[in-house]
């Protein structure tokens, strides 16, 4: 059975070798039996949305920020963004992924929108993510939409040392627990 990890994010294990994963951050938009979907958070490219928005439409953008690389996957532009009341789907408590080029010229006019642009996807078959899962290449971790949504350029980082932070502070709540397991 498959553990569904849809809205959590999975990090980029320091061992991984994939240039495509390397100190990743990918938000896992879909998971389920037939396989997974996601979007890096943190490669931004050097193309800015206004350029990104005027090559693909004659509308004046209005967000300054990065389109981000989402994965290795070619697929069309694709946001994730905190305006419910455009198109789309609910991909997580507060955000909505669309690709409607409709839909993204309403963002890109928005100006209370908080959005993120991506080019490419990462995606995994039935059951190829969780085989990754098992041999560590991915830790799996929570994460709220400003993170999601955020330019953070130490994303990975801050996430990968919450990470040790909270399995050092459940070390701490078991009391009796000796430090090495030669002393029991």
């Amino acid at each position: 059975m498959c553990r569904l990890l849809q809205g959590n994010c999975l990090l980029a294990s320091p061992f991984m070798d994939d240039p495509d994963f390397y100190r990743s951050v990918v938000f896992l938009v879909r998971h389920n039996e037939e396989g997974s979907f996601g979007l890096i958070l943190n490669r931004p490219t050097d193309f800015r949305l206004d350029k990104v928005v005027s090559m693909v439409c004659d509308l004046h953008c209005v967000h300054d920020g990065p389109l981000y690389c989402g994965g290795p996957v070619d697929g069309p532009l694709v946001a994730l963004h905190d305006q419910l009341q455009f198109g789309g789907e609910e991909c997580f408590d507060g955000l909505k992924i669309c690709s409607d080029q409709n839909e993204l010229m309403k963002l890109f006019g928005c100006k209370d929108a908080k959005l993120k642009l991506f080019d490419g996807f990462a995606g995994w078959g039935p059951g190829q993510l969780e085989q990754e899962l098992d041999t560590g290449s991915w830790l799996v971790t929570d994460i709220d939409a400003d993170l999601v949504l955020s330019t953070d350029s130490q994303l990975w980082e801050g996430l990968v040392r919450l990470i040790g932070q909270n399995i050092l502070a459940a070390d701490e709540k078991i009391p009796d627990v000796p430090i090495d397991p030669q002393w029991n």
